[in-house]
């Protein structure tokens, strides 16, 4: 299937499908369904050569016409973010994972330890010692609905929940996979199609209503947006996920011996525990009227954080932190977040020692879990 087959093809079932859901699944079924329906608002369409793959991005309350963004990568394997070695599940054939968690030992040891919500979204789990999650075999599909990636990379940590993504080999004619795609949605409960998610919510998903849930696929509004605003507007999103207390925006921490630039981390997150996330936006957020604020790319927000354990390693930087901001900060976790469709290949999560690389969906997705009525 050329790459344009696969645009055409995906163009026309996606937007189908999700309009004739949308049109009456939420009003005729209203009282059937597990809380308000999720659509996505962005396909990614990526182009390798030998695979050809969609993914589904962006969570929203109501569905508009998804954006549609086309790419190149090497392979199959530097966009699912794993390497050449032992790999949890090997994919050859015909392959599922549905409301699913697929980790490495250690990533999975890692997750509820970091982010206590997420046993609330870990559906049936396949899990194994192997240092790769996955490892694609000559076959023709591979789809994930609803699934959460989670590997290491020595002491860096990946978490991507993806709500839909699909990887098919080109050698599969169009004809073939647009049946695949129509038969796999005929398959599916009435009341819980495919590249939806409903979840129970208090108050009728209340916290769902605002600009947040209108375009979270950071490729759109962001933009607009000042990380104070940013921050202003996804507060709870973040003290619900983490499990946190408080909020600190954007802290000036000036080092207490020498003559250095001082640390301004985009924010430090205070957890129920009493140990603290200091975090990075790589985000196209906005630094003046037109202007971006700085590049997206994850090793200049690991560059960002390098500092950040030895600064809160010495006494009185300490000192400092605590009586300025309240905060009592020894070994903080560090944490970049990204945007929702950007790949992070593991050469690049090696790369980012002692980091936590969460896209904005898979935040939303873990406050949603953890604040399921």
């Amino acid at each position: 299937m050329k790459p344009t087959e696969f645009v055409k093809v995906n163009t026309q079932f996606w937007g189908e499908h999700l309009r004739e859901i949308s049109g009456h699944l939420p009003v005729s079924h209203r009282r059937e369904l597990a809380g308000p329906l999720l659509y996505p608002r962005m396909m990614v369409l990526t182009e390798t050569p030998d695979w050809n793959i969609v993914e589904l991005v962006g969570i929203s309350r109501e569905y508009r016409s998804l954006e549609v963004r086309r790419q190149k990568v090497a392979s199959v394997e530097e966009y699912f973010g794993v390497g050449e070695g032992p790999a949890v599940v090997t994919l050859p054939g015909e392959n599922l994972f549905k409301d699913a968690t697929v980790a490495t030992q250690d990533g999975r040891q890692e997750l509820t330890a970091r982010f206590p919500g997420a046993r609330g979204m870990l559906g049936q789990e396949f899990v194994g010692p192997q240092e790769d999650l996955l490892k694609f075999a000559p076959g023709n599909y591979s789809t994930f609905d609803r699934t959460l990636l989670v590997h290491t990379a020595g002491s860096a940590l990946r978490a991507h929940w993806v709500f839909f993504a699909l990887a098919i080999h080109r050698s599969e004619p169009a004809e073939k996979y647009l049946d695949f795609l129509r038969n796999f949605a005929a398959a599916a409960p009435h009341t819980d199609p495919i590249g939806t998610l409903s979840v129970p919510r208090a108050d009728d998903g209340a916290d769902l209503q605002g600009a947040v849930f209108a375009s979270t696929y950071l490729a759109h509004d962001v933009p607009k947006s000042t990380v104070d605003q940013f921050l202003s507007s996804n507060e709870d999103f973040l003290l619900t996920a983490f499990d946190a207390t408080k909020l600190i925006r954007q802290p000036h921490l000036e080092w207490q011996s020498g003559d250095e630039a001082a640390l301004t981390p985009d924010f430090i997150l205070e957890r129920a525990d009493g140990s603290h996330v200091v975090g990075d936006l790589r985000l196209p957020l906005a630094a003046g009227v037109k202007k971006h604020r700085r590049t997206t790319t994850l090793a200049d927000g690991v560059a960002q954080l390098s500092r950040v354990t030895e600064y809160f390693g010495d006494a009185d930087n300490r000192a400092f932190a605590n009586t300025k901001y309240g905060l009592d900060i020894t070994a903080p976790r560090k944490l970049v977040v990204i945007s929702s469709q950007d790949i992070v290949d593991a050469a690049q999560l090696k790369a980012a020692e002692g980091v936590e690389v969460l896209d904005y969906d898979t935040i939303l997705r873990l406050h949603l879990a953890a604040t399921t009525a």
